[in-house]
């Protein structure tokens, strides 16, 4: 009987170093923005989950109409829309769906190339560009322009203040396990990396 009590007990503290974290928890904000662009691939590695637990990830667009939503700031002199947040939409991969035995969770995913996550949609589309009246247009364009080869930002053939490389735009990253425990992953997205297959499209 004593031998069955040892056993139970040593059990639940074992169980208790596993779920410490995880169990009844919130997702834990990363502390530290991560600056990236759209069309770029990431990998996470993160602890506190139960083992063989089932994540999921996904991407959400927090509300910037009370301003810049992350905790780091923007870099100085950039301009971000403001706007509602956007719908959360989760992604899953059959690989990268639980965490492995040690509660560490492990996924890889390109930053999607998508308008709903960065304004200045291309190609056909200035959203980044606001006409006041007739004579009025303030300018926007990304931050970073990270282009293939022989493709550029069109406004920058028209006027040297139509490219200003200003925008920006806030993205969180959510890992969350079934427990409730997980992580949340700031993103300044700075660019979006654009193709020739855009235009063909």
């Amino acid at each position: 009987m004593r031998k069955v009590l040892f056993a139970a007990v040593a059990l639940v503290m074992l169980l208790s170093l596993f779920a410490g974290s995880a169990v009844a928890a919130e997702p834990k904000r990363v502390e530290q923005n991560y600056i990236g662009q759209l069309g770029e691939v990431w990998f996470h590695y993160y602890p506190g989950f139960l083992p063989y637990e089932r994540v999921d990830a996904w991407m959400y667009r927090p509300s910037t109409l009370g301003g810049w939503p992350l905790l780091d700031p923007p870099a100085v002199g950039t301009w971000w829309w403001t706007g509602p947040d956007s719908e959360v939409r989760r992604q899953s991969w059959p690989d990268y769906q639980y965490a492995d035995m040690f509660g560490y969770y492990f996924t890889m995913f390109m930053l999607p190339r998508d308008e709903v996550w960065f304004p200045c949609s291309y190609p056909f589309k200035w959203k980044c560009n606001y006409i006041i009246d007739p004579f009025t247009i303030e300018w926007h364009s990304p931050a970073t322009q990270p282009f293939e080869l022989g493709l550029y930002w069109p406004w920058l053939d028209y006027d040297a203040a139509a490219n200003p490389m200003d925008t920006v735009s806030p993205v969180e990253v959510w890992l969350v396990g079934e427990s409730g425990f997980g992580w949340i992953i700031p993103f300044e997205i700075t660019g979006y990396y654009w193709k020739w297959t855009d235009i063909n499209d």
